[in-house]
C-alpha cells in the first residue's frame, strides 16, 4: 500500500459522514466506518449494485449541480455524493466519494412544493373572488354607462372600484388604490368594499360624511402606518343632474370631458384612509353632468409606468390627451385605449397595479 493510499485511508477512518475508494472499474475498494455501520462490508462489490440506478438517472438530472456532485439512492436513502479523483502512484487512478444523507433536506423540499402548491391554488380562488366583485361593464339603471379595466401587477392586486345604488335617484361611484398588492392588499380590498357598502347610507348626509366613516372603522382594525387606501368617492343625483366628488389622498385626479369635448379636471385633496386620518374632514365638491358628459376615474399604475425608451412616465397629461382625443368614441374603447398605450409603457414589468373607470352619463 502507498503512504499516499494509507494516509487517506486513515483520514476516512475517522471521517464523520459514510466515504467509499472505487477503481477505475468502479469496484469498491475500501469503506470507511460510518459506511460499513450503514449497509454493512461492500468491499469488492461494483457501485452500480449498491446505487439504485432507477433513481439515480432522475436525480442527477439538476443543471445546478456541481460537477464533483450528484444526488443518489443507496437502499431508498437518497444522498448527495461528492466525488473528488486521487492517484495512487504506480496503483493508479481512484475516486474517493463521500455521501451526505440528505433524507430530511428531500422532506422538507417536498412539504415545501405542497404548501407552495396549497398557496397557488388558494391564491387562484382568492384572485376569482377578487375579480368577482368588480361591477362588470353595462349600462346601469338607465342612468350610465359604465366601462373599466384592470390589470394586476401580481397575482393579487390593490385596485378596486364600485357601483352602489342608494335609491332610484342617488348612485356612488368609487375607484380606491390599495397600498401595494399581494394578499394583504387583496384582503383589504374586500374589507374597504364591503366596508362601504354597508356605511353607504352614511352618504344621503354627504360623501365626505360616509368618507370619515369608512375611515374610522379602516382604524379599528389597527394596521400599521404602512397600510393605507387612497379612494375618490362620487355620488350622483339623478334629478338634479348633479354629480358630488371628495378625495381621500388619490393623487389621479378625476377627470370630466363634456359632450364637445372640452376637459375638466377635479382638483379635490385630503387624506387617505390611514390611521392617521382617523378625525379628518373631507371636501366635498359638485358640477352638474349634462347628456353625454363623461367622467374618468384611474389609479396611479397607469400614468407612473415609465417609457423604456424616452425613460418619460405617461403621466396625467397622457391620459388626459387620449382622454380629449378619443371624446367621441364609447367609454370601452377609451379604456381599451388608455390601458394599451400604458401596457407599451410597462413592457418590462409592470410595478403598480392598472384601473381606470368610464362612466358615461345618459339622457
Amino acid at each position: 500500500m502507498t503512504q499516499q493510499k494509507d494516509a487517506t485511508i486513515k483520514l476516512l477512518e475517522n471521517f464523520p459522514i459514510p466515504a467509499w475508494i472505487i477503481d477505475a472499474c468502479q469496484d469498491i475498494v475500501y469503506i470507511n466506518p460510518q459506511m460499513q455501520e450503514l449497509f454493512g462490508d461492500l468491499t469488492g462489490r461494483k457501485t452500480s449494485a449498491i446505487i439504485d440506478g432507477s433513481n439515480h438517472d432522475a436525480l442527477n438530472q439538476s443543471a445546478e449541480e456541481d460537477a464533483g456532485s450528484s444526488e443518489v439512492v443507496i437502499s431508498d436513502v437518497p444522498f448527495r455524493r461528492l466525488s473528488s479523483s486521487v492517484d495512487f502512484e504506480e496503483e493508479g487512478a481512484f475516486q474517493v466519494e463521500f455521501f451526505e444523507d440528505i433524507s430530511k433536506e428531500k422532506l422538507t423540499s417536498a412539504n415545501m412544493k405542497k404548501t407552495l402548491a396549497k398557496i397557488k391554488e388558494e391564491t387562484k380562488i382568492a384572485q376569482t373572488i377578487q375579480k368577482s366583485i368588480l361591477p362588470i361593464n353595462d349600462t346601469y339603471w338607465n342612468t350610465m354607462a359604465f366601462n373599466s379595466l384592470n390589470i394586476s401587477a401580481d397575482d393579487l392586486g390593490g385596485d378596486f372600484y364600485d357601483l352602489i345604488k342608494l335609491n332610484d335617484d342617488e348612485y356612488l361611484i368609487y375607484i380606491a388604490d390599495v397600498a401595494g398588492h399581494g394578499i394583504r392588499a387583496s384582503l383589504l380590498t374586500v374589507f374597504m368594499r364591503e366596508n362601504i357598502r354597508v356605511n353607504a347610507a352614511f352618504a344621503h348626509e354627504g360623501i365626505g360624511i360616509l368618507l370619515s366613516k369608512v375611515v374610522k372603522d379602516f382604524c379599528a382594525l389597527e394596521l400599521d402606518y404602512s397600510m393605507y387606501v387612497t379612494m375618490v368617492l362620487c355620488k350622483y343625483t339623478k334629478s338634479k343632474r348633479e354629480l358630488s366628488i371628495s378625495n381621500a389622498g388619490h393623487n389621479c385626479f378625476p377627470l370630466i370631458i363634456r359632450d364637445n369635448g372640452r376637459i375638466e379636471t377635479m382638483p379635490i385633496r385630503g387624506l387617505p384612509v390611514s390611521v392617521i386620518a382617523e378625525d379628518s374632514e373631507y371636501e366635498e365638491e359638485s358640477v352638474i353632468m349634462k347628456p353625454g358628459d363623461r367622467l374618468i376615474l384611474f389609479t396611479d399604475g397607469i400614468v407612473e409606468e415609465v417609457d423604456s425608451v424616452t425613460g418619460k412616465p405617461l403621466g396625467a397629461e397622457g391620459v388626459r390627451d387620449l382622454a380629449v382625443k378619443y371624446h367621441e368614441y364609447d367609454g370601452g374603447y377609451l379604456a381599451r385605449k388608455v390601458m394599451d398605450v400604458s401596457n407599451r409603457y410597462a413592457l418590462i414589468s409592470a410595478k403598480d397595479d392598472r384601473s381606470i373607470v368610464v362612466i358615461d352619463f345618459l339622457s
